[in-house]
């Protein structure tokens, strides 16, 4: 047949009408995820500082003490000149504690707090923050990880410029390394789609969720809300279910700058993913009810879309009506998929975009059903 006979030959019936229209609709929600809230993530200014609010770095550490050998030097190093760093021991059974006591003797900068798992048996991560912000000396905190890296010595003087915005909770951005392999793209895939979700929705005022790994906020801020006592009986929520409780249209400010990055390693293997996904999405339940509608619109018209797409196939007058659908949806979506992946940092998903988006809409019913049904996790 050529391609004369072809084109002669087409028909437009109404099943493929039908079609053409639910997915039209299905992928402008798509679109207006994108255009609304991905597109205007941008590089925030890079203004001169000229006045240094005293900040507390604050780091929860269990069983790190190989981590906090690689990585103190990174934060008390900070080219800013007011500030401590705060390290508690989170019920350690290495050496974590006695590597804290012998480097606070050589660094007047470190400060310390050690939980005895034999005192403390059960506890969570939110109590040795607790704990941490009680030993601090400031009252602005900017919270990390034992395991994550700042991208410059610049960091802390980047993520302590929202203060001076006076603004009383600032979301930093921490991107994850992966290998080039499927679990690392996937990784960085889905990670992506979260950081421009939370700074997307921020920017518009609808702040929900900041990553642990990189989150700054005042005291001020924390005691208005009691601190993490809400939630305290949770393993987990002390960056999205305390920013969704204390952050407000006017308070919250967004730090996009690469020097600002904090870096942490996805997981190494399906069953370090696996067990990271679960407990990111079990405590996803505990999330304000208008948030997981806005969160859901996304994720339902992706795998609606491409089930549309798949019947239509099947079903159509010819292949051709919907390819028109998956390139119209694809192609704009891929290149500001493309473009934020660059900007923050994790760009290993781009190019595949157009199979992870298939990939992800069926897989994440998968992994959400799990989640869903999970009784409790283990953190």
């Amino acid at each position: 047949m050529t391609f004369q006979d072809f084109i002669n030959n087409l028909r437009f019936e109404q099943v493929d009408m039908i079609l053409c229209v639910l997915a039209t609709v299905l992928f402008s929600v798509g679109w207006f995820y994108f255009f609304y809230y991905f597109n205007p993530i941008k590089l925030t200014p890079s203004e001169p500082i000229t006045a240094f609010p005293p900040v507390s770095i604050i780091i929860s550490a269990r069983n790190s003490v190989l981590k906090l050998e690689d990585n103190i030097q990174h934060w008390l190093t900070q080219d800013y000149p007011n500030f401590e760093v705060v390290i508690i021991d989170d019920r350690s059974s290495d050496e974590t504690a006695y590597f804290l006591v012998k480097t606070a003797e050589k660094e007047p900068l470190l400060k310390y707090v050690l939980l005895d798992p034999d005192v403390i048996k059960n506890g969570s991560k939110k109590l040795a923050l607790t704990l941490g912000i009680k030993k601090a000396k400031n009252n602005y905190f900017l919270l990390t990880d034992a395991d994550c890296i700042p991208s410059s010595d610049q960091w802390l003087k980047h993520m302590a410029t929202g203060f001076t915005h006076k603004k009383d909770i600032v979301l930093g951005v921490s991107p994850v390394n992966t290998k080039k392999s499927f679990l690392g793209r996937l990784t960085q895939y889905e990670n992506l789609l979260t950081a421009m979700q939370y700074l997307g929705m921020s920017i518009k005022g609808k702040t929900y969720m900041g990553v642990g790994r990189n989150l700054a906020y005042t005291r001020g801020i924390y005691d208005s809300v009691g601190g993490f006592s809400k939630h305290h009986h949770l393993p987990a929520g002390d960056d999205d279910l305390f920013v969704q409780e204390a952050s407000n249209a006017n308070n919250t400010i967004v730090c996009i700058q690469p020097e600002s990055y904090v870096n942490t390693e996805g997981p190494k293997n399906w069953k370090e993913y696996w067990k990271q996904k679960m407990r990111h999405l079990w405590i996803g339940k505990q999330y304000r009810s208008d948030v997981k509608t806005s969160l859901a619109w996304l994720p339902i018209s992706q795998l609606l879309f491409w089930t549309i797409i798949i019947i239509w196939f099947i079903t159509g007058s010819s292949w051709l009506w919907p390819i028109i659908p998956i390139i119209v949806k694809i192609v704009p979506e891929w290149i500001i998929f493309v473009k934020k992946g660059k900007l923050l940092n994790m760009p290993l998903a781009g190019p595949y975009y157009l199979f992870y988006n298939i990939f992800y809409s069926f897989w994440y019913v998968v992994i959400s059903m799990n989640a869903f049904f999970k009784r409790k996790i283990v953190w």
